[in-house]
């Protein structure tokens, strides 16, 4: 699946970051999130404008090693926390634009050490972190395949998704696209084709990156029931 273009990143990390500020601030800051029950609004903004500020400094120093992660408190009041994550999307964004979206940098993905990896990881990041803060928002259909996308890749790397060639295919109902997963000792190999599977998800595209970010239950499971929940139990990331 073809990535979007670089200046859509930029523009959708500082919308998103506006909308996931907006919906934290409304909220209590010490209230639980429901699918992160480990983490109050005020963690979930803290990671997010951590995340933001780590991508940033990875690329700005060029470095070709990972950079110790520490968490940067967001402030005291919530009321600052708008001012504080678009300071943090803003320079993500800057270190992106002067390294160069292609700009080659250190990532935990071996396929893409660059640059515009960390903007684009960085946005999905986000978006899902602002349904946490506001289950009930929009995002428009093309953002969330990318997301799906960007997901599959992340599964490549770091989760225990192997198997023996068992195949899952997600299937968006209001779009028509697929992502056909096969399970391998090796770990997940995905095409973005919509061929048969021992087992089938489907649901709006929306609903289906939250499903498998795991802030929705699935809403239609075709065919072998016990290689998805094998699935979702080891999809977490």
């Amino acid at each position: 699946m073809e990535w979007l273009t670089p200046q859509r990143y930029a523009v959708e990390l500082e919308t998103e970051t506006a909308r996931f500020a907006a919906a934290a601030t409304r909220r209590d800051e010490d209230q639980k999130i429901e699918k992160c029950p480990e983490w109050t609004v005020r963690d979930l903004v803290t990671h997010v404008g951590t995340g933001h500020r780590l991508a940033a400094g990875i690329i700005v120093e060029r470095r070709d090693h990972p950079a110790e992660y520490k968490l940067l408190d967001a402030p005291d009041d919530k009321n600052d926390w708008a001012a504080w994550l678009t300071a943090g999307a803003q320079r993500l964004n800057a270190a992106v634009a002067d390294h160069g979206f292609d700009g080659e940098v250190w990532t935990w993905q071996p396929k893409f050490q660059t640059a515009g990896f960390w903007q684009r990881r960085m946005l999905h990041d986000l978006i899902i972190h602002r349904f946490d803060a506001d289950p009930g928002g929009d995002l428009a259909p093309d953002l969330a395949a990318d997301g799906i996308a960007d997901l599959l890749l992340a599964f490549e790397y770091f989760q225990k998704l192997t198997g023996n060639g068992e195949t899952v295919l997600f299937t968006a109902t209001d779009t028509g696209q697929s992502w056909h997963v096969t399970l391998t000792p090796a770990g997940p190999e995905w095409i973005t084709e919509a061929r048969p599977a021992d087992a089938i998800c489907k649901a709006p595209v929306k609903d289906l990156l939250l499903i498998l970010n795991r802030r929705r239950d699935p809403i239609l499971i075709e065919g072998d029931a016990t290689i998805y929940d094998r699935w979702w139990e080891n999809s977490q990331f």
